[in-house]
């Protein structure tokens, strides 16, 4: 089985992100075997205090991957997900496909099409449209790293014979992962993803989305699916102190024991298929408490479920 971990390169895990945060905490995923490590993207926010609290300090997450690249060896780098409609798409391509030289092919481009409108109006760019422009600008990117000269005739875009290099290490480019569940998104996913990531979900809706996202697959063609890597938030209560029950007194999944997390896992592995996780230690209050999720999980989950 595979598992990635959402780095903390933003305060959302209820401690504020550093450098040496986002640092220690990549190099610790690499050193106990999680397979990449995923960065969150926001540039500009308002909001009440909650949206502030998680999402008004973040690090951009391609000069974090950046960084990373340098500061660890065998570890995939990814966003998820990568706002696309309010960046360049000639630019994201360029940046890609530079970090992927210097990685020696460890980036994962994770996107999305962005929600909150107030970031959009500050960046001057239309929120009606972004999946339209979604859609183009991942076709530009993969334009961008075909072989040149490149040519590409948009709504948004449009050039012809034009060089753009270096191209990616990984052909035909890097791979892209598509998260949401709603139609849109799995029409897009269907469209462009190696994976398919969705958010933390009920197993019957779980279910019900492979469905339509099996459908969205038939109707353009698409033989294989894209792989299923859900999101999983974990909460081990021995480390974080945290009640495991919600509101009405039942556990909730992914939180408790390491035996309850492994239980949960597997439940999703024998009844829907799933054997990719991307990891959520949302619960953690600070950078010591999250290491230590992280080494529980992977020193006693991982082998239960693996078994």
């Amino acid at each position: 089985m595979q598992f990635s971990f959402r780095i903390p390169n933003a305060d959302y895990l209820g401690f504020p992100a550093t450098p040496e945060a986002i640092v220690t905490a990549a190099q610790r995923a690499e050193a106990l075997g999680f397979d990449a490590v995923l960065l969150n993207d926001h540039l500009i926010v308002k909001g009440n205090e909650e949206m502030v609290a998680s999402w008004g300090n973040v690090y951009e997450p391609l000069t974090t991957m950046a960084y990373l690249a340098a500061r660890t060896e065998r570890i995939r780098l990814a966003t998820s997900v990568l706002i696309m409609p309010y960046r360049n798409p000639v630019l994201v391509a360029k940046t890609v496909a530079t970090l992927d030289q210097f990685s020696n092919g460890r980036v994962i481009l994770g996107l999305g099409a962005g929600w909150l409108e107030s970031e959009f109006a500050a960046l001057a760019v239309s929120h009606g449209d972004r999946g339209a422009r979604t859609d183009e600008y991942i076709k530009v990117c993969q334009a961008c790293w075909a072989p040149d000269p490149v040519s590409f005739q948009g709504a948004y875009h449009q050039f012809e014979d034009m060089h753009c290099s270096p191209k990616p290490i990984q052909q035909p480019h890097p791979p892209i992962w598509i998260g949401g569940s709603s139609k849109a998104a799995l029409r897009r996913a269907a469209e462009f993803a190696t994976i398919w990531q969705p958010v933390p979900t009920k197993l019957d809706d779980l279910i019900t989305h492979k469905a339509n996202l099996e459908a969205a697959c038939d109707k353009i063609g698409r033989t294989v699916p894209p792989q299923i890597r859900m999101s999983f938030r974990v909460n081990f209560s021995a480390i974080t102190g945290k009640d495991p029950h919600g509101p009405d007194g039942n556990r909730l999944t992914g939180h408790g024991s390491a035996e309850d997390v492994a239980s949960d896992i597997a439940k999703y592995r024998d009844e829907a298929g799933l054997d990719q996780f991307q990891l959520n230690f949302n619960g953690c209050g600070s950078l010591t408490q999250l290491e230590e999720s992280m080494t529980l999980f992977m020193e006693q989950v991982r082998p239960t479920v693996e078994n």
